[in-house]
């Protein structure tokens, strides 16, 4: 038999407790979906709904059977009682406009006016907020009140990733169900099955760089980043690099592979942890050469230098994976992509050329 689960095997563990609660009655109003991006949070929570919403879901069991008078207007997004919300393209909140209406509509329309009607075609109405981790201080006072005092039919879902940046009075009115990383095998496949990748090897490769998170191994994927980190890592490994000129352009680099701050921010912080991974790379090869591991094939020759002074080199090593750290916590305090890079090329550039001359 046939489940709308089928193509969706990751998170059985969380599938698993919804289908206990369905079956002792125990769901609740309010849901916070918290996980890193490209796990499955949005996936879940519309195959949830769709079960939810279905009539002719079998007794006690979380499925939908894809065919009834809800899951067909579901299917083709039409269902009045599935609602969702989301950012508008290019902005970075979501605004009281999408829970309240616009001024001129406020209270006449939004998220909140919608969940106040009864459901048009079924027992209850079912709304997913994506990025609610992104509501400004209006947008989430003004979804705080419907929290606090749900419709009878009103089921809420809402999708983070970052905990912190909600509101403790959001956070408590919500039972947080938390979505762990995939499993590399996950990756590994979303890669090949989209032909993100050409090789096994190289699938393998981006699934442990990912995180678990399909968004981050696509953002990986990429062939202008991936260009741009090999070529982070041949200038790592030289005895001697400008390390102005190489923040010029990696920052100028970095800005073509989107217009979104946030995004060329997260490629920067890659390139940080690319970073941090050679020298990881390099103190094992030092104090152990033959488990020197991912990475070692570029820190082969930066290794060579230090033969003669193992102990200068681990210490050296030790100074410069704190700078790639310390940058690290720059850029995630909003530090401009450039000055941090500019400072860190620096700093990173002349420790290993004034240490490599002695």
């Amino acid at each position: 038999m046939t489940s709308i689960w089928d193509d969706f095997p990751s998170h059985a563990d969380v599938r698993q407790a919804f289908q206990h609660a369905l079956q002792r009655g125990r769901l609740t109003q309010s849901y916070l979906f918290l996980g890193p991006a490209g796990v499955g949070k949005q996936r879940f929570a519309t195959k949830l709904a769709q079960c939810l919403l279905c009539f002719e879901r079998p007794p006690g069991q979380l499925d939908a059977c894809g065919r009834c008078s809800q899951c067909r207007p579901f299917q083709a997004c039409t269902h009045p009682d599935f609602l969702r919300v989301d950012r508008d393209p290019g902005k970075r909140e979501l605004t009281v406009a999408k829970f309240i209406g616009e001024r001129d509509q406020r209270g006449k329309a939004g998220l909140c006016y919608e969940l106040s009607i009864r459901p048009a075609a079924g027992s209850r109405k079912i709304a997913i907020i994506n990025d609610a981790d992104t509501m400004n201080d209006e947008a989430a006072n003004a979804l705080l009140k419907t929290l606090e005092e749900p419709p009878e039919e009103a089921l809420l879902i809402l999708i983070a990733a970052n905990l912190d940046a909600l509101l403790p009075t959001i956070k408590s009115r919500c039972q947080t169900v938390r979505f762990s990383p995939l499993p590399d095998e996950v990756v590994i496949e979303y890669l090949q099955r989209e032909s993100l990748v050409t090789t096994p090897e190289e699938a393998h490769w981006l699934a442990s760089l990912s995180g678990g998170s399909l968004v981050t191994a696509r953002q990986l994927a990429q062939p202008g980043f991936r260009e741009i980190r090999q070529d982070w890592l041949a200038k790592l490994a030289l005895p001697s690099w400008d390390g102005l000129q190489t923040a010029q352009e990696l920052a100028s680099r970095i800005e073509k592979l989107g217009n979104d701050t946030a995004e060329q921010r997260q490629y920067t912080l890659w390139l940080l942890q690319a970073a941090a991974e050679f020298y990881r790379s390099a103190l094992r090869g030092l104090l152990n050469p033959a488990s020197s591991g991912a990475g070692a094939a570029n820190a082969a020759s930066w290794i060579s230098r230090w033969s003669a002074d193992v102990d200068q080199a681990v210490d050296l090593i030790g100074d410069l994976l704190e700078r790639c750290i310390v940058a690290t916590v720059h850029l995630q305090q909003n530090v401009s992509i450039a000055l941090c890079l500019e400072a860190l090329c620096h700093d990173l550039s002349s420790r290993a050329s004034v240490s490599s001359s002695r």
